[in-house]
């Protein structure tokens, strides 16, 4: 990454890397997420009428699974969050209509990121569910400036600024399969237009934690990840987050990425 590219992150909040990854590469992804979401189904048809999610998806299948690792993606993280960088648990999904605006992270906690990496499976565009971004809002004073945009939730619905959530002023990341999209978690985005079946599957990641707030973030995530395996996981119940074979596999990297986890004590 070049200057340029850190400057363009941390001043509006995302990075988009084209073609990052091969037909080839992607089909093998495509494939496996199918395999995995029907899998997750029980193989019942996703029928298009409310999302469907399942976290810790990459240790599922070895093309997912092998991402963790890929120079193209371990090494723009390193680059971005800064050696040690840490693992969250990662998900897949089925979109299904319309996203409405958020950030995925409301504390700022000084030196600590976290940062999403996001593969989309099928072609999206401004009009068809590309992922829509307020570029620099996850920088004061922007970021508490549109907070009005959680009004919308209201029955009947609000529409903070005179403008219904496809209208707000925003920047359309269209995207191809192949592409690979990273921005940082406290941006606000949206999506509108989008199918039934809108296919993405992401991966989490934070700097190291250095401070007693940042391993508490990681608690307070762990604890939320753990209650959805226990009561959600589409798998089965479970009282772990993470599979032991892999928390003791992978190469150096991984285990790099896996290593505060482990130190927590986190299973």
């Amino acid at each position: 990454m070049s200057p340029d590219h850190h400057n363009f992150f941390d001043t509006f909040g995302f990075l988009v890397f084209r073609q990052h990854f091969t037909p080839a590469e992607m089909a093998q992804i495509s494939r496996q997420f199918d395999e995995l979401m029907r899998e997750a189904r029980h193989g019942a048809p996703h029928e298009g009428v409310e999302r469907q999610m399942v976290l810790q998806y990459v240790e599922r299948r070895p093309a997912l699974l092998a991402l963790l690792e890929d120079d193209r993606v371990y090494g723009v993280l390193e680059e971005l969050l800064g050696p040690g960088f840490v693992y969250w648990p990662s998900d897949a999904n089925y979109y299904v209509g319309n996203t409405e605006w958020h950030p995925d992270r409301h504390v700022v906690l000084p030196g600590h990121q976290l940062v999403k990496v996001a593969f989309y499976l099928d072609p999206v565009r401004e009009d068809s569910g590309c992922l829509r971004v307020i570029p620099g809002s996850h920088r004061e004073p922007l970021w508490t400036s549109v907070f009005e945009l959680f009004h919308r939730v209201q029955r009947p619905p609000v529409y903070p600024f005179g403008l219904a959530g496809d209208q707000m002023p925003s920047y359309p990341l269209v995207s191809e399969p192949g592409d690979m999209v990273v921005f940082n978690q406290r941006l606000w985005h949206a999506s509108y237009g989008g199918s039934r079946h809108r296919r993405m599957c992401t991966l989490n990641f934070s700097t190291r934690p250095t401070e007693e707030v940042h391993f508490d973030e990681l608690r307070r995530n762990h604890e939320s990840v753990l209650e959805w395996m226990r009561t959600k996981n589409p798998f089965g119940p479970a009282d772990r987050v993470y599979d032991p074979a892999f928390l003791a596999g992978g190469g150096p990297r991984r285990q790099s990425m896996l290593r505060p986890l482990k130190e927590l004590g986190f299973r």
